[in-house]
C-alpha cells in the first residue's frame, strides 16, 4: 500500500468514526426503544436491547459490503450512481435534522411492567433486533454510508473493519445509554440537548454528502 493509500485510508477511519457517531446519537426508533426497555425492565432490560440492535447492524453490514463489493468489480458506473443516490439521501437527513422540531419523548417510554409478570433478558435482545432490522430506513441508510467509504482502491480487510467500527460505536453508545440514561436526570440533560445534537447530526451528513457529490462531479467533468 502506497503512501498515498495509506492517507485515504486512515482519513476514511476517522470519517467512518464521525458518521459512526452521528448515527448514534440521533434520536430515532433504536434510540426509544433502548430507552423504553430501560425505565420500564431495568437496566439489563436496556443492555440486552442494545445488543440486539448491535447484532442486527451485523447483519446490515454484511449484505452492504458484500453486495457493493460485487456492484464495485462489476459495474463501476453503477457504483457511482449508487455513491450520488446514498448523498442525495445523507443531504435529506441533514435537511430533516436541521429543520426538525424538539423531539418529545412518547409516552411508551414512561410504560410499567404489571406487577408479578415475568421478563426475560432474551426478550429485550429480540425486541431490539427486529427494531433495527425491519427498519426500512436502517437498510438504505448502510448502503449509503458504505457507498461513500468503499472505492475500487479499497482493501477488502478495510471494508469490514469500517462496518465493524460502526457496529461498535453504535452498540457501545446504546449500552451506555441502557446504563445511565434510565435516570430521570440524565433523560431530562439528554432532552434538553436534542436539538444540538440533531443540529450536529444534520452538519456532519450533510458535509459528507456534498463531498461525495463534488467528487463525482469532478470525475465525470
Amino acid at each position: 500500500m502506497s503512501d498515498v493509500e495509506e492517507v485515504q485510508v486512515e482519513s476514511g477511519f476517522l470519517q467512518v468514526f464521525a458518521v459512526g457517531v452521528a448515527v448514534a446519537v440521533a434520536p430515532g426508533p433504536d434510540f426509544f426503544m433502548v430507552l423504553r426497555n430501560s425505565l420500564s425492565r431495568g437496566r439489563m432490560a436496556g443492555v440486552m436491547t442494545a445488543l440486539g440492535i448491535g447484532s442486527a447492524l451485523v447483519v446490515h453490514v454484511v449484505y452492504s459490503v458484500l453486495g457493493l463489493a460485487l456492484v464495485i468489480a462489476s459495474s463501476p458506473a453503477v457504483f457511482g450512481l449508487i455513491r450520488i443516490c446514498g448523498a442525495l439521501y445523507l443531504l435529506y437527513i441533514a435537511a430533516r435534522c436541521l429543520v426538525a422540531r424538539k423531539s418529545e419523548m412518547p409516552e411508551v417510554c414512561v410504560e410499567e411492567v404489571p406487577a408479578g409478570s415475568k421478563d426475560s433478558p432474551f426478550r429485550g435482545w429480540r425486541e431490539g433486533f427486529w427494531c433495527n432490522l425491519l427498519n426500512p430506513k436502517a437498510a438504505l441508510f448502510f448502503l449509503s454510508i458504505f457507498s461513500q467509504f468503499m472505492t475500487p482502491d479499497t482493501p477488502g480487510a478495510v471494508r469490514w473493519i469500517y462496518g465493524a467500527e460502526v457496529i461498535v460505536i453504535v452498540t457501545a453508545w446504546f449500552t451506555l445509554l441502557a446504563i445511565f440514561l434510565s435516570t430521570g436526570r440524565m433523560r431530562s440533560m439528554y432532552a434538553g440537548l436534542a436539538r444540538w445534537i440533531d443540529g450536529g447530526v444534520g452538519l456532519i451528513f450533510g458535509g459528507v454528502g456534498c463531498s461525495i457529490l463534488w467528487q463525482e462531479a469532478r470525475r465525470v467533468l
